[in-house]
């Protein structure tokens, strides 16, 4: 589904709104023109969250309880009791990051775009 720029004034409260909701932040920043930097923001964000789960998952494999000689299903429960915390920890980390950010920035966005709006009529 391609979307095109609003043509008209935004509702800067409904569009901070749909900020906060995955899929729909998409759309906002394409209506507001600023789909281009939007993918980069998320694509540069989404690494550094994959980049802290290497990091987590690297420091583990020197883990000394993670002995050779057990099982695969002990080294499996072993693994998933400290692992899954710590990517929890991440994932709502960069959640509670994300969207204040990404709020804002659409905020902003959409308050611009009403004034440009705005002085276009005006003339």
């Amino acid at each position: 589904m391609k979307t095109t720029p609003t043509d008209g004034l935004v509702n800067v409260n409904r569009y901070t709104i749909y900020a906060m909701i995955p899929g729909l932040d998409t759309y906002v920043a394409s209506k507001l023109d600023k789909k281009k930097f939007a993918t980069i923001y998320t694509v540069i964000f989404m690494t550094a969250i994959l980049a802290a789960t290497v990091i987590v998952m690297y420091n583990m494999s020197f883990d000394p309880e993670l002995t050779s000689e057990m099982n695969k299903t002990e080294r499996a429960d072993m693994v998933y009791e400290k692992f899954m915390p710590q990517i929890v920890a991440i994932i709502l980390g960069s959640i509670v990051i994300h969207i204040p950010i990404y709020t804002y920035l659409v905020r902003k966005w959409a308050k611009e775009w009403n004034e440009n709006i705005s002085r276009g009529s005006k003339k």
